[in-house]
Order: structure tokens, then sequence, then C-alpha cells
């Protein structure tokens, strides 16, 4: 069970306050961990979302160095906009439509405005993660993941329906899709202080360039589970995001 410890922000453009949430304690032992990054406890996100839409004046605006008075951990007295309001823009991602809002966001935040590098980076990392979501668990289509027991027909079928339809909404925006991670990639090449853990060899994985993907695993070092499944992956040709642990 997730635990969070609340914190309190203000608007800079309207002053109304917006509730957050801190990840306080987490149980390793659940976590799911993705090919590209990504991991999730519980289904929440575990990177800090940077970029704020105030859900009273639309105005969006960045919390990167919280400090008071902007933020606080003394609730105010005046109304507040719960974590649910502003927390990715306020979008459901139970279905297509939502995880489609969610990249176009994404993609009109990046066309607004000319970002340092690092926050650039941030954005266009979360929209190669949107973009995944959209075919994230394909496996789970396969019959075995009814068969197991873990889940009814009806869940089963209704999910694989979902992921039907996001692989082909996927495949509709694989040129954006492309054209993000190919500038995601010059921009870590470039700052390499940025990268995460296998972030490289996976974008080259995605990218269809499977040979310098299995290059850059072989001067990883230490073989782990998560370059073992990397590499799998990559003679497999398979360029698709896969759960590595979980």
């Amino acid at each position: 069970m997730l635990k969070f410890d609340p914190y309190y922000f203000q608007c800079p453009n309207c002053q109304a306050w917006l509730e957050g949430r801190n990840l306080k304690s987490e149980l390793v032992n659940e976590a799911i961990l993705y090919s590209d990054g990504k991991i999730l406890y519980d289904n929440y996100i575990t990177t800090r979302q940077k970029l704020v839409m105030c859900p009273s004046c639309a105005h969006a605006f960045w919390i990167e160095n919280p400090a008071e008075p902007i933020i606080t951990l003394q609730k105010p007295e005046s109304y507040i906009y719960s974590w649910n309001t502003w927390r990715f823009y306020g979008i459901s991602f139970s279905d297509n439509k939502g995880k489609m809002a969610l990249i176009n966001h994404y993609k009109t935040f990046l066309q607004k405005s000319h970002y340092e590098p690092s926050k650039e980076i941030y954005l266009r990392r979360l929209l190669w993660w949107a973009y995944n979501d959209l075919h994230r668990n394909h496996q789970h289509i396969r019959l075995k993941y009814f068969l197991n027991g873990f889940m009814s027909f009806g869940v089963w079928h209704c999910n694989r329906s979902l992921i039907i339809e996001g692989e082909k909404l996927f495949l509709k925006n694989q040129k954006d899709f492309t054209d993000n991670l190919q500038r995601l990639q010059a921009l870590l090449e470039k700052h390499p202080e940025e990268q995460i853990d296998l972030e490289m060899p996976e974008i080259y994985r995605e990218l269809r360039q499977f040979d310098k993907a299995k290059e850059l695993l072989d001067q990883a070092g230490s073989r782990t589970h998560f370059t073992n499944e990397m590499i799998r992956h990559s003679k497999w040709k398979d360029p698709r995001v896969f759960m590595v642990s979980g």
C-alpha cells in the first residue's frame, strides 16, 4: 500500500491553491518496471510531475524546486484544488482517448516554447512513455493471460480490446513517435548526465536499430535480468516496450 505526504502550492498566475502528493513509502516488490524506464507502483507513476496546468486558470507552470512560500506543507485555509484535478491535466487513462489527450498535451507544450535541454528531455521522455502507454501491456492480449486464472474472461477481453485499439493508434502515430524519440536520442547523447540506466540501448531498440542496441548492451558490463531481456528482444527484432519485472 502506498503512502503519500501532501503538500500545497500556488499557481503563480491566479494564486489558486493546489494539493500535491509526494510518495512517502513504496513496496519495492510490487513495482512494475518497463523497458523504457517507466516504473509504476500500484499504477502510480513515480516520476514527479514538474509541469502543471492550473485547473483554475489553465496557466501552465513548472514546479521544479519547491520552496516556501510558493509550496508549503501547511494546509491553507483557502479552497484547494485536489491532486486529481491537475495530475496529468485531469485526464482519465481508462480508455485510449485519455491516453491520446495526454500525448497531445505534451506535443502542445513542446510546440509552444523553446526549453532548456533538461526540460525538453523531461517532456520528450514523458511523451515517449505516453506513446508507449497505447500498447504498453501488449503481451496481455495472449489467451494465456486469461487461462492462467489471473483475470476473468470479461476483464481479459476488455483489456485485449483496449490494447488492440491502442496498437492501431500507435501505428497511426508512429512517425510522430519516431520523430520525438530521435530528438530525445540526440539530446541525451549531447547531455549524457540526463540519461537514466539502459535508456540509450532501449531507444535504439525502439527505433529498430537492433545491432546498435546490442552493441551498447554488450558494453554495459555485468549482465542483469534487465540487460538479458533487452538483448533477447533485440535478437528477436522486437521494438515494442515490454515489462521487465513486476
